[in-house]
């Protein structure tokens, strides 16, 4: 009976062991199944730097097709160690997108070092291998490694990412977000633009410098389409256009200003890039000025009454801000972005050197209603005027005040992409500075200047630095002119300058109560007309050729009465439209020249500037974005990480110290931060060991004590 019952239990012991261990194995194959299918991950980071932005999240929940994404990856563990990261990153966020696409997305991977047919269909769609060399003490070999994507759209448009090496999560966003972007969409934004180049002095430029740099550039053209309505005959813009650039107009006729009054009226937006004036960019930085004319010869009217019409207050002058980190490169080591001189150190070798220049500077993202004190404070005395401060602080205000998506990234950085000689563009304003906008329009001013500005008239010569070649006498010549500067900003009142403005609502037609202007067309046919006409008074014996209609008697054949140059017939134009039905708009920028091909392409880059690549192109394309509304990529590009990689400056000094010492004092700082990283961590637990140890010796000497 004991020993029937010592069975019965130890069968039911040996039961209870295989029965906790099935249901171990169920809870842990629950956990599997569900993390394979919910997965969930926290990023500790202050930058949120493992964190997709909400543009991906968004255009990922927009997609409508099937988006397949082929990663042509060769096998990790063969990758070299320094490119094994990459590939983790890469892996990690192709995974995040597709759990983000909820089964709209596919991964797919391939291998082709494991198939000649994917190896072969990898080159074809331009896949490009990664030829990697290693070595030996015997021997030297390439290895070619694959680490490319293809995004496959629908079934039909697609995205080739021919190296994809991503070194954080944030730059493979950075990568992959825009290709999808580009390959969900399924028709391009169409723009007009219309554009008068800039004169090129010592270039083999035909027709000049334009702006065609940044319209064709890879970025932005593969998102937005751009077309020239640049019309010799001055037709009117086709209805289907919605927006309208301008790049630095000037003589235009009064049919052309017609043309922008109409547009605008029936609901277009019109852009318009300005300047006061053109300076070449000569040999040594000459910036002598060309002759500008907004207005045509023979206009009857004005562009300036016409934008004031609009209700911008547009003042053709020179705006110089003399505030210190307004015409300060964000970047030392690029003091090309605004101006600087080759020089040459100790060593022969010719660097780029920083100079003040006031009229090459960008907006700051800064209140300056903050300053008013500091603006308000005596030189000699450094007492504040607290009337004046006080009037400061009313008058003055944010130098990036729009909140709209189009600034954002920019007041992340502090401030607005780099001007070049801009000029005033603001709200038509009252006396006393109200606004005095049209009825039914709104406006706000979105960049301003600090309130160390100057504005004056074009002068003739802006050249800092003059024209000899000795240093000393440059540098002669470049204090005087800032002097100049200095003592006219003590002298007048202080002020912020409007650099970008813009309006919108219900136009009116700046030509109401006035005739049509005519096409050129039209004039030469009102000319031939009025030449035939005195031809028939002069000789009266000419036959007159019955079988064409007298354009005096009667009305004209359909499709016949006017003709252009080539004898086609004109389109019928619509009747002058004298208020609009649909609300317009006016975007106004007080500068062309940052956008210029010449500047956005580098060409003053190697001579010390000016150099607007950096910023130009961002701001370009978003933009686009801001005046399509497409806010898809807006978190993405505004999104900005901080580098917090310890760095080692060099602090004594001299800009002129030999390099090497420099090196072997760097050097030595990173042997001691490495010494420290390997002795101090050891050095803490030898500490943290021998004060347990301590503590536990003392409490054994007290036990034993107690027991005695």
């Amino acid at each position: 009976m004991n020993v029937s019952a010592s069975r019965s239990r130890q069968h039911g012991q040996a039961l209870t062991v295989v029965l906790h261990v099935v249901l171990l194995l169920c809870v842990l194959g629950q956990i599997v199944y569900l993390a394979s299918r919910y997965r969930a991950r926290v990023d500790l980071t202050s930058d949120q730097l493992w964190s997709s932005t909400d543009s991906t999240r968004t255009l990922i929940d927009k997609l409508d097709k099937r988006l397949v994404i082929e990663a042509y990856f060769s096998p990790k563990e063969k990758l070299p160690v320094l490119y094994r990261e990459t590939r983790s990153v890469a892996d990690n966020f192709l995974d995040e997108v597709v759990q983000l696409g909820k089964g709209k997305v596919v991964l797919q991977r391939f291998d082709p070092n494991a198939d000649k047919a994917i190896t072969d269909r990898a080159n074809r769609i331009g896949i490009k291998p990664l030829q990697l060399s290693s070595s030996t003490s015997t021997s030297a070999s390439v290895d070619l490694h694959w680490q490319g994507v293809r995004l496959v759209y629908g079934g039909g448009k697609q995205k080739v990412l021919g190296a994809f090496t991503p070194t954080s999560s944030f730059m493979a966003e950075a990568i992959v977000t825009p290709a999808i972007k580009e390959v969900a969409t399924e028709q391009k934004r169409k723009f007009g633009y219309m554009e008068w180049p800039a004169t090129a002095i010592g270039q083999q430029q035909p027709g000049g410098i334009g702006w065609n740099a940044l319209r064709t550039n890879e970025g932005i053209s593969k998102r937005y389409e751009f077309q020239n309505y640049k019309d010799e005959d001055g037709a009117l813009l086709p209805d289907e256009l919605d927006t309208l650039f301008l790049f630095r107009p000037k003589d235009l006729t009064d049919r052309q200003k017609y043309v922008f009054d109409q547009f605008v009226v029936r609901g277009g937006t019109l852009v318009v890039f300005a300047d006061a004036a053109e300076y070449a960019i000569g040999p040594q930085r000459m910036f002598s000025k060309i002759p500008l004319s907004l207005d045509a010869n023979g206009s009857k009217q004005q562009l300036l009454s016409q934008l004031l019409h609009y209700g911008i207050d547009w003042k053709p002058k020179v705006l110089a801000d003399l505030f210190q980190r307004t015409f300060t490169a964000r970047d030392p080591r690029e003091p090309f972005e605004y101006l600087a001189v080759p020089q040459l150190n100790n060593f022969g070798q010719q660097t780029l050197v920083g100079k003040p220049y006031p009229y090459f500077f960008h907006a700051l993202a800064y209140d300056w209603r903050d300053a008013a004190d500091d603006l308000a404070r005596d030189d000699k005395t450094r007492q504040v005027d607290r009337e004046a401060a006080d009037s400061y602080r009313k008058r003055f205000g944010p130098g990036m005040p729009s909140d709209e998506f189009l600034f954002k990234a920019f007041k992340q950085l502090g401030r607005a992409p780099g001007f070049y000689w801009p000029t005033w563009v603001g709200l038509r304003e009252k006396a006393g500075g109200v606004a005095d906008l049209p009825e039914g329009v709104t406006g706000r001013v979105h960049l301003w200047s600090s309130p160390a500005m100057l504005a004056e008239d074009p002068p003739q010569s802006l050249n800092p630095l003059g024209t000899g070649a000795d240093p000393i006498a440059r540098e002669t010549t470049l204090r005087t002119f800032l002097m100049k500067l200095q003592e006219r900003l003590r002298a007048e009142p202080r002020q912020q300058a409007p650099l970008m403005c813009e309006v919108k609502g219900r136009f009116t037609s700046f030509f109401t109560g006035q005739d049509r202007p005519l096409r050129p067309s039209e004039i030469k046919e009102a000319e031939a007309k009025k030449a035939a006409d005195a031809a028939k008074v002069d000789d009266p014996n000419t036959p007159v050729d019955e079988s064409k209609p007298n354009p005096d008697e009667g009305p004209q054949p359909k499709g016949k009465a006017t003709d252009d140059a080539d004898g086609k017939p004109l389109a019928p134009e619509p009747v002058m439209l004298a208020s609009g039905d649909k609300p317009g708009r006016i975007v106004m920028i007080g500068d062309s020249d940052f956008v210029r091909d010449d500047l956005v392409g580098g060409t003053y880059a190697q001579a010390g500037g000016p150099c607007s690549a950096r910023l130009a192109q961002p701001f370009f394309l978003q933009l686009l974005d801001w005046l399509a509304e497409d806010k898809d990529l807006v978190e993405l590009q505004s999104r900005s990480t901080t580098d917090r990689t310890l760095k080692f400056v060099d602090d004594t000094g001299a800009t002129n110290a030999d390099p090497r010492l420099a090196e072997q004092k760097l050097r030595g700082k990173l042997a001691w931060l490495r010494g420290l990283n390997i002795v101090l961590p050891g050095a803490l637990l030898v500490l943290l060991g021998l004060c347990v140890f301590t503590i536990r010796r003392a409490q054994k000497r007290a036990f034993l004590a107690s027991l005695n």
